[in-house]
């Protein structure tokens, strides 16, 4: 995989970004960034309460300004939040100054992953008033073309290991 410039990860909620970024990371000597980890840091609480405080408008401000703003970094690999590619300007910014990975998973392993991870409720604040499962189905249907609009490679995460979706990454 071409990695001369910073490798952005994007794809929906729990495919992975966060920890094959980490792992592409260090096996590229490259520096990661989660951007949603950034986000909540800047905010000084977490994305769930800080959408709660000032809606999904405010935070997908917050969010193009980051993006915009991590274009001038040495290259690093980057997880980005799954609803980075709503923006027409962030697809832009992506093809132009990254090189993109898109990280897919079937509706059920990202249902499944999202309903076992502990975390979900406080880190991953709900898209709408649906139901988790018609959530997932709505925005992962309505993302899907615009992942795959900015997305240089796509991966699928729902088979074999971090470790193995590392290595084929890398090769």
């Amino acid at each position: 995989m071409y990695h001369k410039k910073s490798i952005a990860l994007i794809g929906f909620r729990a495919t992975g970004k966060t920890l094959l970024g980490r792992i592409l990371a260090q096996e590229c000597g490259l520096p990661f960034v989660d951007m949603d980890e950034m986000l909540s840091e800047s905010f000084s609480m977490s994305i769930r309460n800080w959408v709660a405080l000032a809606g999904w408008e405010s935070f997908r401000e917050a969010e193009s300004r980051l993006l915009a703003q991590l274009v001038e970094r040495p290259p690093m690999v980057l997880a980005t939040g799954g609803g980075v590619v709503l923006s027409d300007s962030n697809r832009l910014t992506l093809r132009e100054h990254f090189t993109v990975l898109w990280l897919q998973a079937s509706f059920e392993s990202i249902y499944q992953r999202i309903q076992d991870d502990p975390c979900s409720d406080s880190q991953r604040p709900a898209l709408s008033m649906l139901t988790a499962e018609e959530e997932i189905r709505q925005h992962l249907a309505a993302r899907l073309p615009l992942y795959r609009e900015v997305a240089d490679f796509t991966l699928r995460t729902d088979q074999g290991t971090p470790a193995t979706n590392v290595e084929e990454i890398l090769s």
